[in-house]
């Protein structure tokens, strides 16, 4: 071997293993960024039979079926978290078992005031304390109703939150595919880019669950879990939100009073299986679209029981007919079947409320009564609005007969399992997130196998570096004789 094929291959040596040591060096400084993935130089024998090495490329170490799955959990978990959130709230609004402001307590409340008032009827306080238990009672159903209806709201803001997110973090993506294939014409193979790339594409499949397929070229394609095409090469699609304000219990996506998603100006379903579909933005369309009208429409059934047990000739036989009893639709009789939204109108009679004109004596008396009667220590009316509350009625959508404190307790109780189930579902995506987490962070950055390759390196870097101090030793020589 000549001298000069000894100083190439040397200098081939000490490229490949300067470029080396710079890796692992960046791999070791980016041991805690996420979703960073390790870089190994690929390296090749020199072109002929001169000896020596050539670097061929740099790649990153990661797993793209891992990394879908990652991207799938992430999405279920953040869908399950939302859904979690809204009947985590709904509960919050009617209360638990003990608490004297949530439905079961102020009924309970109601109970006791009229039980009150029975003893003794000629007391008007004690007949304004029950008229007050009982628009508290109607206040905490307008509470209940108000909070649904808040809520969809906030999730159709927050759908075009995503929308808008989602539209903008495609354009960054197809913006990257254009850098990186100008940087690859160039013979730089854009990692920086390529990483940026992939770490938007995880915050993006939160959104809407994504898959990506890599062309030849090294532009990325992005799909949906329903697969639809969202992006495939520097254009991404458009996709199209109108928000709503305000939201009413009475509107819904099917009568066209609320918008669903376009893409590129035509329309997409957006619900469960639809083709832009799952992630947060799905579990924002379900809570608007389909939890919390269904939701509102139990409480409204209840409401209508509420009204219904109070407004029998039986319980109030000085009510003339057709005439609404202790709780009123805003005022009136509810239709049938009532609009939606009646457990945020149903309210005290304006006959017992003195802002109304009315007067608590009617408590006593009857609220079709016209002048106080002459028995004021008559308990008989009060006596049959306790019979109406503890009375087993079968609630007005059917179902068991019960109590009214015993449809409350159904009531909570069916939105506590609903709860319940979000709980599981997100305990369980979570879980499986953890898990796929754990599994990416093994498969990253190893500080301790960079320390040994920094040590082979060094290595290698030093017998390529005396290959060079005895070839230049040997040119003194020859050109010392």
């Amino acid at each position: 071997m000549s001298l000069n094929l000894s100083i190439a291959n040397a200098m081939s040596g000490l490229q490949a293993s300067a470029r080396g040591v710079q890796l692992a060096s960046s791999n070791i400084a980016n041991a805690m960024v996420e979703g960073y993935a390790p870089r190994r130089l690929a390296l090749a024998s020199a072109a002929g039979s001169q000896g020596g090495v050539r670097i061929t490329g740099i790649h990153r170490q990661d797993d793209p079926a891992l990394a879908g799955m990652l991207r799938q959990s992430g999405a279920e978990t953040a869908a399950a978290g939302a859904e979690t959130a809204f009947w985590e709230r709904l509960a919050e609004a009617l209360g638990e078992a003990g608490d004297g402001n949530s439905l079961a307590g102020r009924i309970t409340a109601l109970e006791n005031a009229l039980a009150d008032a029975a003893d003794r009827p000629d007391l008007d306080y004690l007949l304004a304390s029950a008229a007050r238990a009982a628009g508290s009672l109607a206040g905490a159903l307008n509470d209940a109703s108000e909070d649904i209806r808040s809520q969809r709201q906030a999730a159709d803001a927050a759908i075009a939150g995503d929308v808008e997110t989602l539209n903008r973090g495609l354009g960054e993506v197809a913006r990257l595919n254009t850098d990186i294939l100008r940087r690859q014409a160039g013979g730089d193979p854009a990692l920086d880019l390529v990483e940026k790339r992939e770490m938007l594409v995880t915050e993006l499949s939160d959104i809407v669950p994504l898959r990506e397929q890599l062309r030849p070229d090294g532009r990325l394609a992005l799909y949906t879990a329903g697969g639809q095409m969202l992006l495939d090469g520097t254009q991404p699609m458009q996709i199209g939100f109108q928000p709503s304000a305000p939201i009413t219990a009475a509107m819904s996506l099917a009568d066209g009073q609320l918008s669903g998603l376009t893409l590129d100006g035509q329309p997409v379903p957006s619900g469960p299986g639809a083709p832009i579909g799952g992630g947060r933005l799905g579990a924002h369309f379900a809570i608007r679209d389909s939890h919390a009208p269904a939701a509102q429409s139990q409480l409204d059934q209840f409401a209508a029981e509420l009204i219904a047990r109070f407004a029998d000739p039986a319980t109030d036989p000085s009510l003339p007919d057709g005439a609404p009893g202790l709780f009123t639709d805003a005022g009136g009789v509810p239709d049938t079947p009532p609009a939606p939204g009646l457990a945020g109108r149903v309210a005290l009679n304006d006959a017992l409320t003195p802002a109304g004109g009315g007067e608590y004596w009617r408590l006593r008396d009857g609220l079709g009564a016209t002048a106080p009667g002459l028995e004021v220590g008559d308990p008989a009316q009060l006596m049959r609005l306790l019979d109406a509350i503890e009375a087993p009625l079968a609630a007005t959508g059917g179902g068991a007969a019960r109590s009214l404190a015993g449809h409350a307790g159904q009531l909570v109780g069916t939105f506590g399992q609903s709860r319940h189930a979000a709980e599981m579902r997100g305990g369980f995506a979570q879980s499986r997130h953890d898990t796929l987490f754990e599994r990416m962070l093994a498969g990253g950055v190893d500080t301790d196998g960079e320390l040994q390759r920094l040590m082979t390196l060094e290595k290698a870097y030093a017998a390529n570096a005396r290959v060079m101090q005895v070839a230049d030793d040997l040119l003194r020589r020859l050109l010392e004789i």
